[in-house]
């Protein structure tokens, strides 16, 4: 079983050495750690998440315990670039599956882009 404090809302584990009034005690029972102010931690397994999102662990004391929950946040996808826009244009305008019709079309855009920024 571990022990920690829920400090900032998240856990901060109990050390394997620690002072107990005067004496240095090494690996504290569970009883000494209570008595210093630590909780067992009781954590959950991660849920599946699908592809946008993933799981955020959460820690709450709950009935003399800290205890783990998850929440699924939304992975932000960075912006499309211009060019990322175009060719994803041109691969639904030709229906492109094939690897180098798609690689001809990136190095048309891409060349048609270097040419209107200069």
């Amino acid at each position: 079983m571990h022990y920690a404090k829920l400090i900032s809302g998240c856990p901060s584990y109990a050390p394997r050495r620690m002072r107990v009034g005067s004496v240095i005690v090494y690996n504290p029972t569970g009883a000494q750690l209570l008595a210093e102010g630590y909780l067992p931690v009781v954590e959950t397994p991660m849920p599946e998440t699908d592809a946008q999102h993933y799981a955020e662990p959460h820690w709450t004391e709950r009935g003399g315990q800290i205890v783990q929950s998850w929440v699924a946040e939304e992975i932000e996808q960075p912006p499309m670039t211009d060019e990322d826009a175009l060719v994803r244009y041109a691969n639904e305008l030709t229906g492109a599956s094939d690897p180098d019709l798609i690689s001809a079309a990136e190095t048309l855009i891409t060349d048609r882009i270097k040419e209107s920024a200069e």
